[in-house]
């Protein structure tokens, strides 16, 4: 596999150990503090640093350029090999252009596509809308349901980005694709059917007031997960096939930025319709700190990192390793609040896993066929 492939596979494990991580914290916030759509609106605002550093980094290679010269030295030298065309049989030099204008074709598709900066300015501010919806959902979710159930719904994700990606004509559906989403699905399906299997001296833990909040969570997820399915294939698509029309770091922060600047009246009409509480800051300091911390972690770094695992290998492989939350759920669910899980549940976290390893699968043999050849 390319090692950039290799290194987003990496970067999805470790933003589905930040989510399930960030979402425990959160939950636990909101005990105190249940405003979904404040700790939405700063964690997404937050992506808004993300520009400073992008044109810092800019100015820091416009200056490296500079002080390499307009001229490398080493083009004097090449000028000394030039072969004379005189020479050549006429066949020769006739392939040679054919060849040469193939080149120039490739690398004008591979290289001279890079987005202007008023189109990644305008691409931002059409993705913000998008992310803060799936961000607002999962966290209005966790208010109201366990962080169990939310990973678990969020895990359809990869049904919903195999439909998108085919609408959009981003991916293909071909058997290895359905496959891994249908053995993906049907663990989910089945840690959903285990979930309500619970040793006879437990009871089972009742994390809201009513199941009807829990019914809702569970709705707010479900959309949070098409959504986001709509989110990584729109990202994929408009970001080229490796990310090299977009810098991510502009992209998301111009996404903070539009986020901060256009979407917090947001907050009045879910106030007055009941969905938000009235509007309160944080009272202890304490409780800000986590709010920010976490909000940096699960929010700044986490989806920074997660956008590159997506244009390094794939949406649906980026969906199907949201996956991998479930497993990651079940084992802090069981360690923090000591939860107990059916055989069925472990089963399909397992399942789930596999799914994932399969949506893999077609990258691995054609890296063992081409060391082969």
């Amino acid at each position: 596999m390319e090692w950039k492939y290799m290194v987003g596979l990496v970067l999805i494990i470790c933003v589905v150990i930040m989510w399930v991580t960030s979402a425990e914290v959160t939950q636990g916030v909101f005990e105190d503090y249940k405003h979904p759509f404040v700790v939405s609106y700063i964690g997404t605002s937050l992506l808004t640093l993300y520009l400073p550093l992008a044109f810092f980094k800019d100015f820091l290679l416009k200056l490296l350029r500079g002080l390499q010269g307009p001229q490398n030295p080493s083009v004097q030298q090449d000028d000394k090999h030039r072969i004379n065309l005189k020479t050549l049989p006429d066949h020769v030099i006739e392939l040679g252009t054919k060849e040469e204008s193939n080149d120039i074709m490739e690398s004008q598709k591979n290289d001279g596509i890079m987005l202007s900066a008023m189109q990644v300015v305008a691409f931002g501010f059409c993705m913000a809308p998008i992310w803060f919806a799936t961000e607002y959902l999962t966290n209005a979710a966790l208010a109201r349901t366990s962080v169990a159930n939310t990973t678990l719904l969020s895990s359809t994700s990869g049904l919903f980005t195999l439909i998108f990606g085919a609408i959009l004509g981003q991916d293909s559906i071909n058997a290895v694709n359905v496959v891994s989403v249908v053995i993906s699905i049907t663990g989910v399906a089945m840690t959903a059917f285990g979930d309500t299997w619970w040793p006879l001296n437990e009871s089972k833990p009742i994390t809201n007031n009513n199941e009807n909040h829990v019914t809702v969570g569970n709705l707010l997820e479900m959309l949070s997960a098409m959504i986001y399915g709509l989110f990584s294939v729109l990202l994929k698509k408009f970001s080229g096939e490796q990310g090299e029309k977009v810098d991510m770091q502009k992209l998301f922060g111009y996404i903070g930025v539009f986020t901060f600047v256009a979407l917090w009246w947001l907050a009045w009409p879910l106030t007055a319709i009941g969905i938000e509480p009235k509007f309160t800051f944080p009272r202890s300091t304490n409780l800000q700190e986590i709010i920010i911390i976490n909000s940096f972690i699960g929010n700044f770094l986490s989806d920074y990192f997660w956008a590159l695992g997506v244009v390094w290998t794939s949406p649906l492989v980026a969906s199907l390793g949201v996956s991998l939350t479930i497993p990651i759920a079940v084992l802090e669910d069981m360690i923090i609040h000591g939860r107990q899980y059916s055989v069925i549940y472990m089963i399909g976290a397992a399942q789930v896993f596999l799914g994932f390893l399969i949506a893999n699968m077609p990258n691995w043999i054609l890296e063992k066929l081409k060391l082969r050849v």
